[in-house]
């Protein structure tokens, strides 16, 4: 009776597993990049950043700066690799 439910719950165990990482490789196929949309988030960043800069906070101004200056390189590796994959 023992090693019944052990292996009941083994098995139960691995199917619940399973199920949890088949769902998300199976999303993971598919990447949708939208370069045009990353630019925007990106300029309104700048102008965030610009607004702190006038306010004084410098820290936080050169850190939307950052975060602008890596959407855009996230939009120019899109595009290079939709001039790849054409």
């Amino acid at each position: 009776m023992r090693r019944t439910v052990t292996a009941v719950l083994s098995a139960a165990l691995l199917a619940g597993g399973l199920a949890v990482t088949v769902a998300p490789a199976a999303q993971a196929g598919v990447i949708i990049c939208k370069p045009a949309e990353l630019r925007q988030q990106a300029a309104q960043l700048d102008r965030k950043a610009e607004e702190l800069k006038h306010l004084g906070e410098r820290e936080a101004a050169a850190k939307a700066h950052q975060q602008a200056n890596a959407l855009r390189n996230k939009a120019k590796a899109c595009e290079d690799a939709d001039g790849r994959a054409s």
